[in-house]
């Protein structure tokens, strides 16, 4: 069976979740995020307050976007990015999907069907809509914008050898701030279908 699958990485505050959330329901696509970590935690025998507490390591809120695998043990991180790639190869071969984060553009590198999108924002719009979505003030926005994007960099050159903002394993890169959350995700699904068709 053929699927086709668009995954997302995206730089904090750009607004990625909620355009993927909507390029899955224009396209009719499955949508797949923390749902991966859960998923791990099946396959890897673990409870899900097990993975948190690895993903928290003792921080809190916006620090669990910022540690996608946790500060734990080196060991474990590495095996949930294993078992966190072979869901996102099965997903890739079983439905059509978007894929958000998880280095899923480099997992899903070799694959024919994949639409890898980059979306960004400039510095400040990212602030601004972390101020506006999460409700907090502009000092604190700038903060965790800046320790996202660090934790970010560091977890995908890790994992991948290449800097968070590649375009080795990327075919579009866009910017939020231009068009919004709809009208990005519109212009995404139209070159999905174009892509896939």
């Amino acid at each position: 069976m053929k699927t086709n699958v668009i995954t997302i990485s995206r730089q904090f505050g750009s607004l990625g979740r909620p355009i993927g959330i909507e390029i899955a329901k224009q396209l009719g696509f499955a949508y797949y995020d923390r749902d991966i970590l859960e998923k791990t935690a099946e396959i890897m025998d673990t409870s899900m307050d097990t993975l948190q507490e690895l993903e928290d390591n003792g921080i809190q809120g916006y620090h669990k976007m910022a540690y996608p695998l946790g500060l734990g043990n080196g060991a474990k991180r590495d095996k949930m990015f294993e078992v966190q790639s072979e869901i996102i190869t099965k997903l890739a071969e079983t439905e059509n999907c978007v894929i958000i984060g998880r280095c899923s553009d480099y997992v899903l590198r070799e694959r024919r069907n994949v639409l890898s999108c980059y979306i960004y924002a400039p510095y400040l719009k990212r602030i601004e809509n972390s101020v506006d979505l999460l409700n907090i003030p502009a000092a604190k926005a700038k903060k965790m914008v800046d320790e996202v994007d660090r934790s970010r960099e560091e977890y995908y050159k890790h994992y991948t050898g290449c800097a968070y903002n590649t375009t080795f394993f990327r075919q579009l890169l866009i910017d939020s701030s231009l068009l919004g959350i709809q009208e990005t995700a519109q212009l995404i699904a139209d070159i999905a279908k174009q892509r896939f068709k």
